[in-house]
């Protein structure tokens, strides 16, 4: 007669020969949700033959930074805007992120200040490329792609004076 107990058939899962299970390290600010705020996407009537991609601006901007040190959350903006320096313009496209980040008590408001101002960029720009390829796909128009940003830590302040000196 069986067991009423729910691990009762429980199975462990072992990692594969030669697979080396790597444990991810906690980090003390972690990206909790991202979510546009604002999405602005027109497309002008312009001939394909007056259209030059190459001559397309990309802005990343990132603000309203805000800190709850009550709720070790932390907030900011990832603006984007692409158009054309010239007439006439055959699409424009706006949009606006927002990532809420939580910390843990160790980080004092700089610290996590800094780390958004500085790093925050590198976890959000996966979601506005994503977002933008996706924008344009449904505007039917060639494909614009964010840069890469490469990940990197703040400078320490040891780190920032060398790099003055």
């Amino acid at each position: 007669m069986g067991s009423d107990l729910p691990n009762e058939h429980v199975v462990e899962k072992s990692t594969p020969a030669g697979i080396q299970q790597i444990p991810l390290l906690p980090f003390a600010i972690q990206l909790q949700n991202i979510f546009p705020v604002e999405v602005v996407a027109r497309r002008f009537p312009v001939s394909a033959a007056s259209t030059v991609m190459s001559s397309v601006n990309t802005q990343l901007n990132l603000g309203n930074l805000a800190i709850d040190n009550e709720a070790l959350q932390a907030e900011i903006s990832l603006e984007v805007h692409v158009s054309f320096p010239h007439e006439p313009r055959p699409f424009e496209i706006y949009f606006k992120l927002v990532g809420i980040f939580t910390y843990s008590q160790e980080y004092s408001p700089e610290m996590v200040q800094q780390f958004l101002q500085q790093g925050s960029l590198s976890v959000m720009l996966p979601s506005a490329r994503e977002l933008l390829l996706s924008l344009c796909t449904r505007l039917q128009i060639p494909m614009v792609v964010l840069p890469l940003v490469q990940l990197a830590p703040p400078l320490s302040e040891a780190e920032k004076e060398n790099a003055l000196s």
